[in-house]
């Protein structure tokens, strides 16, 4: 990937520097700069921790869960509040900002399914592990996993349990418990027995699963080089 946003770098170079020769390509080359089209870029490698990762049912899943806010604290934050459409899934200012400012610039999802490592730093090494981190972040939209079992099951359970089978008993839940929420809610997520808390993690795992066959979808829309090269 590396090689090929390299050369596609200096290939753009060229054009910008000489646009007079650009009418006298050789053969070889109009077949290197074909080449770089976006449209030309070998399929993405499968990811063999998310079973749904292809799946039309788990896409559409979690394309409502990406645009439904009420995962957060206040009720009005989604993952496309930071993650624009119409801004190729980024929001355009040097910080994101969901309940508070965070550090550092949103990441674009357009072709993220083909980056190897997630987050400016690479902390993440799948996209449902991406997508799990501002869920609960506190600054970013604040939510908990007993939150996100209790939604799920409220507002998806048909398409939760079609793709992964039974969520957990909801009516035995904290509403707002999580390993990395406020003081109270991780005093009520340690209230909870060993496999009550792994059956919600795995939940929400599951949830973040459907988000990112979702992201896995989105693309860059035609550029100028692609314009250029056509």
């Amino acid at each position: 990937m590396r090689v090929r946003f390299c050369a596609c770098v200096g290939v753009a170079l060229l054009l910008w520097t000489s646009t007079a020769a650009a009418q006298d390509w050789s053969d070889a080359e109009r077949a290197v700069i074909g080449s770089l089209r976006l449209n030309q870029q070998p399929a993405a490698v499968p990811d063999p921790s998310n079973a749904v990762a292809a799946n039309p049912a788990a896409v559409a899943l979690g394309r409502q869960l990406f645009f439904d806010p009420r995962f957060s604290r206040n009720g009005a934050i989604s993952c496309a509040t930071c993650h624009d459409p119409g801004k190729q899934f980024q929001d355009g200012v040097p910080r994101g900002t969901g309940l508070a400012t965070v550090e550092r610039r949103t990441m674009p999802l357009a072709g993220v399914v083909f980056n190897a490592w997630q987050f400016w730093d690479g902390r993440k090494d799948s996209l449902w592990a991406q997508a799990m981190g501002p869920i609960e972040d506190p600054r970013e939209m604040g939510g908990n996993r007993t939150r996100a079992v209790h939604l799920l099951a409220a507002h998806y359970r048909h398409p939760y349990e079609s793709l992964f089978g039974r969520l957990p008993d909801d009516a035995r839940l904290p509403a707002n418990a999580g390993p990395l929420g406020s003081p109270e809610e991780v005093a009520a997520w340690n209230r909870m027995d060993a496999p009550t808390q792994a059956a919600v993690t795995r939940a929400f795992v599951n949830m973040a699963k459907a988000i990112a066959a979702f992201e896995a979808t989105l693309r860059h829309s035609e550029s100028r080089f692609d314009r250029y090269a056509e």
